[in-house]
Order: C-alpha cells, then sequence, then structure tokens
C-alpha cells in the first residue's frame, strides 16, 4: 500500500497528469469460489512479488476460465507493462512536456532505446485493445473499464505517435541540422509535420487516429496528455464546460486521420491535422494562391467547391457553436459529419502578418469574418465562405472540374515557375488574380522549402 502511494505522489508530484492507474501495483481483491476470481487473486499474489511472467500466466488462465473477468484483463495489462519493461516514469516524462512542444521530446532519445519501446509498446497496447473492445461492446463485468485506465493508455498511444516521428526525423531536411550545445535535431514537431507532406504521413496518420479516438471518448484526458505535446490544443481543452467541444475536435481529427487510399485525401487530411496542431506552414497548399484560406469546419471556405483542403491554424481566436456542435455530435447516427461548428475566428499574433488573398493587406477583416455572419445563415444558405472570398473566381475557362484540379494540383507542386504567374491567373483564378511578379516569386521560394530536397 505504501508503495502505491508513492508511486501514485510521484506522477501527481513530478509528472503532472493522472497516468498511473495502469503503471503501479493494485490492492488486493476480495477471493470467492469462482475458479477466474481465485485465477485473478494467485496473479495479484505473484505481481506483488515481481514475477511478472507467472503473474500473466494466471491472469491469463483467468481470462480463458471467464472472458468477462475485468479484473484479469485489467491484472494481464499490468503484468506486459512489466514483463515488457515498460518504464512508466520514462514515458511520463517524455509526454508530460510542460506544453513546450517546440522540440519532439524524444528527440534525444537512442535509438536503442526507442526501438526497445516501439517494440514493448505495442505489445501492451494491441492487448489493450483487445481488452477495450470487450469493455466497450459490454462483454466485461464493469469491475475495471475501459475510463478506468484511459489516461494511461493515452499516454502509451501518445508515446507510440512519438516514436513514429521521431522515426521520420532523418529524412525530414529541417531535422537534419543539429543544435551545436545539446546536440539534438533543431528541427520542431511542426517541421516533422509539415515534412510528412509528399505521400510520407500515412503511418502518422494512423496512429494520431488512434489517439483521436481514445480523446474522443476521454475528452477529459486531453488536458492532460495530448496538449501537452501540441500546444495548437490549448483553445479546446477540456476545462470546465468544454467537454463537448473537446470531445467534437477529438472527433473531427479522428475522422480526417483515417488513412485513405487516395494520397490526396491523405495530404489533405494531413493539412488538416496540422492545422489543429497549430503549426500551419502559412503558404498556397492546394494551388488556387491563397494562404490558409479555410478553416476546418467541414465546409468550404474559399468557395473552390472543396473543403478544407487549404486550413489555417486554429488558434485562441476560434470560437465554436458548442451548442450547435452538441446537437450534431447527438444526430451522428443519422449521419451528421459536421462536428467542427465555427462561430467566430480572429487573427492571433501568427496571422496578423500573413495575407490570405494576397491583395496586399495582410489580417483584413475580409479574411477572417464570414459573408453571413450567424451559424444558423450559414446553414440555411449553405454559404460558408469569408467575405474576402465572395469576388473570387475559379475555373475561369470552365474546365471539367477533374481537369481543373488536376491543374491546380500541378501548379501546388511547382516551385521551378514552370507555370507563370499569367497562366495561373488564366487557368486557376482563385487569388492569383491579385498576385504581383514579386508575390509570385516569393510564393515559389515558399513551395521550394516545402518539396524541394
Amino acid at each position: 500500500m505504501k508503495l502505491k502511494i508513492v508511486l501514485c505522489s510521484l506522477c501527481v508530484l513530478f509528472l503532472g497528469i493522472v497516468g498511473c492507474n495502469l503503471f503501479n501495483p493494485t490492492e488486493a481483491i476480495n477471493v470467492d469460489n469462482s475458479d477466474a476470481d481465485a485465477l485473478t487473486y494467485e496473479g495479484y499474489l505473484k505481481f506483488r512479488n515481481n514475477d511478472y511472467g507467472e503473474a500473466e500466466r494466471y491472469f491469463s488462465k483467468a481470462i480463458a476460465a471467464d472472458s468477462s473477468h475485468s479484473e484479469a484483463w485489467y491484472g494481464s495489462a499490468k503484468a506486459k507493462i512489466n514483463l515488457e519493461e515498460v518504464n512508466a516514469f520514462e514515458i511520463l516524462k517524455y509526454v508530460n512536456t510542460d506544453g513546450n512542444a517546440s522540440v519532439l521530446p524524444i528527440a534525444g532519445m537512442s535509438d536503442e532505446m526507442a526501438q526497445k519501446y516501439h517494440q514493448s509498446i505495442n505489445v501492451v497496447v494491441d492487448f489493450m485493445k483487445k481488452f477495450i473492445t470487450y469493455d466497450t461492446t459490454g462483454r466485461l463485468d464493469g469491475v475495471v473499464t475501459f475510463k478506468t485506465i484511459s489516461d494511461s493508455y493515452m499516454v502509451l498511444e501518445m508515446f507510440q505517435f512519438m516514436l513514429v516521428l521521431r522515426k521520420e526525423m532523418p529524412n525530414i531536411a529541417a531535422c537534419k541540422e543539429k543544435d551545436p550545445i545539446s546536440g539534438l535535431p533543431k528541427c520542431s514537431i511542426g517541421d516533422i509535420l509539415n515534412g510528412l507532406h509528399g505521400n510520407k504521413g500515412a503511418e502518422s496518420l494512423e496512429f494520431l487516429h488512434e489517439v483521436a479516438l481514445t480523446c474522443a471518448k476521454n475528452p477529459e484526458s486531453m488536458g492532460s496528455v495530448v496538449g501537452q505535446i501540441f500546444p495548437g490544443f490549448s483553445s479546446l481543452l477540456s476545462a470546465e464546460g468544454k467537454n463537448t467541444t473537446t470531445s467534437a475536435s477529438c472527433e473531427a481529427i479522428a475522422s480526417v486521420t483515417e488513412v485513405s487510399d487516395d494520397p490526396d485525401e491523405n495530404e489533405k487530411n494531413l493539412s488538416a491535422v496540422i492545422s489543429f496542431t497549430g503549426y500551419s506552414m502559412d503558404v498556397d497548399e492546394d494551388g488556387d494562391g491563397c494562404v490558409d484560406e479555410e478553416v476546418v469546419d467541414g465546409q468550404d471556405n474559399d468557395g473552390d467547391g472543396v473543403v478544407d483542403e487549404d486550413p489555417r491554424d486554429n488558434n485562441q481566436n476560434f470560437v465554436f457553436d458548442e451548442f450547435s456542435i452538441a446537437m450534431n455530435m447527438a444526430d451522428q447516427k443519422k449521419g451528421t459529419s459536421n462536428l467542427m461548428i465555427v462561430k467566430s475566428v480572429a487573427p492571433n499574433e501568427k496571422y496578423r502578418s500573413v495575407d490570405i488573398d494576397m491583395d496586399g493587406q495582410p489580417a483584413d477583416d475580409d479574411e477572417w469574418e464570414f459573408i453571413h455572419s450567424l451559424v444558423s445563415d450559414r446553414n440555411n444558405t449553405g454559404d460558408h465562405r469569408f467575405k474576402f472570398a465572395a469576388n473570387l473566381v475559379y475555373n475561369p475557362q470552365k474546365l471539367p472540374f477533374e481537369e481543373y484540379m488536376a491543374k491546380k494540383k500541378q501548379v501546388s507542386l511547382d516551385y521551378e515557375g514552370k507555370y507563370d504567374l499569367e497562366y495561373r491567373k488564366k487557368y486557376i483564378g482563385g487569388c492569383w488574380v491579385n498576385y504581383t511578379e514579386e508575390a509570385y516569386r516569393k510564393n515559389l521560394e515558399a513551395q521550394a522549402a516545402r518539396y524541394k530536397e
């Protein structure tokens, strides 16, 4: 019992998050005459004696005797954590980053340790997925539930995600330069995420999808875990009364992180994730000349017929319509997909120097105010555009949509100037009509920074 108190106290005092319920020994459970109970009891005795192999064997036998016995599943997970030598304090130290995510927390971890954790955590998480499936489908007895271990489980998932990002670092140009003092790569988490463009982000999306699903079911965990590595989530965290918005944002992230067979869809989804995390690069991602012209709200904000394809950072100046979000979440069973309903937006400090429509006026009102200020009016008219988009003309040559989109993609990848400004104005339209030759050259430089190795 003293060990339990000491461990949990250390978690709270030094790590600042609730996460030790899956990592520390448990109190004894009562014995009754059922085989599963007796086997589980023996398993906990072995666990307390640090005989984790025997403990896991007893827990597995208990599960075989009664697959609904949640305490046996719980004990087995704890035994696997110790068998796989998953160091709770090591993991929590990396995951609980005090909100400073300028550098990936595990960037300085040795390759040997990273490989060890990658294998061991996968074993534990794969087992926990089975437990969660049994619990969420009503096949367990309810003594120990997914809710009991949700914080700890999200810690493991977030660590998995960080390991995936770490694996990508050698392929990211910004990560190849080392800090002369610390010896760590100079790249930030934002550099890594943006470096995944070019159809390299499928694995990262897959792992982040799992984190988002866990968060959607347990939004109160968001503030203690996910918000630590992604400070851009700060406006959505689960302060009192914010769980609905947090859950909705995680549902939205889960929906855009499902890996698609279409590489272009994965690219668009990666951009949406980057906007949620607050690391958008402030460049034209979709080839229409506009910069970060959309918000991730499941709507077409610029009038080009495509949703969420070039999103700006979600930030503390976004106001969400929590009532409408709650209603849409309740209606999900009816097929509602729009979960992030934005009431209003305003530029933060970062965007005060960003000229979204390239008209020479950074952060002007038209770039941040909807044509219809009321959410109800936007829904009734089906018009979710910002004011700057009212005068934009896309596809001025009236090309077939697929042909037009193909040209726009070619332009979005062009950093050599193959498609000159006149071509872009003639065939793409959009914000290109506002460009000067100097602005066009700067656009090419920005594209080169994204795609040129």
